[in-house]
């Protein structure tokens, strides 16, 4: 049985170590683009009224990640989007989406932002089923990053723009 809900302050610990081994295992190249400033208190950074950080816990372990900053009153900064490798291709992360997008509707955001770079394939793909759109790309020596945007409707139909 999985479970979807908001970080607790005793998770940090478990919520670092989980991305910091999926960013140093599979996005060497990439791991400048993105601060860590975050990561040493995720349950503090991520508690203003229109953020969260959300955990996907099996059996008490954590296994999967997505947070929600706000951007601008109207826009979300969509991060933090990791599932352990083990645990991919079953669904999480789309429920961990589904969670996030809900919360972004409820707290009336009209857009959420997404950046990844080329070598996130998988939640850039989790991302474009969601309904994200791609807005621009930037290329750099290492890496592409790329900007999706997502448009707001009712979290009931993922689909739509």
């Amino acid at each position: 049985m999985i479970s979807i809900r908001q970080i607790k302050p005793s998770d940090n610990d478990q919520v670092r170590e989980l991305i910091e081994e999926i960013m140093r295992d599979e996005f060497v190249s990439a791991q400048g683009a993105y601060a860590r400033h975050d990561l040493e208190n995720p349950a503090a950074y991520y508690s203003g009224a229109k953020d969260i950080f959300l955990v996907a816990e099996k059996e008490g372990r954590i296994i999967g990640t997505v947070a929600i900053k706000e951007d601008s009153p109207t826009t979300a900064l969509l991060r933090r989007v990791f599932v352990r490798k083990e645990f991919r291709g079953h669904g999480y992360g789309d429920m961990l989406l589904r969670k996030a997008l809900e919360f972004c509707f409820d707290r009336h955001y009209q857009n959420v932002n997404f950046r990844g770079t080329d070598k996130m394939q998988q939640a850039l793909k989790l991302c474009l089923h969601q309904g994200f759109h791609e807005e621009d790309v930037v290329a750099t020596d290492a890496f592409k990053m790329f900007v999706l945007t997502k448009k707001l409707a009712d979290p009931s139909d993922s689909q739509s723009a």
